[in-house]
C-alpha cells in the first residue's frame, strides 16, 4: 500500500513538472512570436534612405520623372555640403566642451556660450532640413508629397528617439546633439 501511495505520488509530481514545463515552453514562444511582431512592424516603419545614394533612393521611392530628378539631385547636394558644414562645427563644438568640463575647474561661461552655439548650429540644420524638404515638396505631386512626408516622418523618428541603457524607455532627445 505505500508503494502503491508512493506511485501515486510520483506520477502528480511528474504531471505537474509535465504540465509546468508545458506552460513555461508555451509562454516562451508567445513572448518570442510577439517580439517577432514588434521587429518587423519596427522595420516597416523605419525607413533607410541611404547618404550616398539618396537621389536614387527617392527616384525609386516617389517614381520621380527625370526633371524632378535633376532638382532633387542639386537639392540634395547643396543640403549635403550645407549639413557636413554644420555638422562639422558641431563635433568641433563637443569636442570643445568636453575638454573643457574635464578641466579641474571648468569655466562655466565659456561652456555656456558652447552650448548657445550648439543650439544655433542645430537651429541651423534643423532650418536647412526644413528647407530641404520644401523644396523636394515643391515639385512633387499630391502623391509623392505623401510618400514623401512618411518618409522623413521615418527618418525623424528614428533619429529623435534615442534609447537609454536602463529599460526601455525612450526619450525624444538627441544626446549627440
Amino acid at each position: 500500500m505505500a508503494a502503491k501511495n508512493k506511485y501515486r505520488i510520483l506520477i502528480w509530481v511528474i504531471i505537474i513538472l509535465v504540465a509546468t514545463n508545458l506552460s513555461m515552453g508555451l509562454s516562451f514562444f508567445y513572448h518570442t512570436e510577439q517580439d517577432r511582431q514588434l521587429i518587423k512592424q519596427t522595420e516597416e516603419e523605419n525607413i533607410e534612405v541611404p547618404a550616398q545614394q539618396r537621389t536614387r533612393f527617392f527616384r525609386e521611392q516617389l517614381d520621380l520623372n527625370p526633371q524632378q530628378v535633376d532638382v532633387y539631385r542639386e537639392l540634395n547636394r547643396d543640403f549635403n555640403r550645407n549639413a557636413w558644414q554644420i555638422q562639422n562645427q558641431l563635433s568641433e563644438l563637443r569636442i570643445i566642451m568636453v575638454e573643457e568640463m574635464g578641466l579641474k575647474n571648468p569655466d562655466m561661461q565659456k561652456l555656456d556660450n558652447i552650448a548657445i552655439q550648439i543650439g544655433e548650429l542645430h537651429k541651423e540644420l534643423k532650418n536647412k532640413t526644413i528647407e530641404y524638404y520644401l523644396a523636394m515638396k515643391e515639385v512633387s505631386t499630391e502623391e509623392q508629397q505623401e510618400k514623401l512626408h512618411k518618409i522623413f516622418i521615418s527618418i525623424l523618428k528614428k533619429n529623435e528617439d534615442v534609447k537609454l541603457p536602463q529599460g526601455r524607455r525612450r526619450f525624444r532627445n538627441n544626446l549627440q546633439e
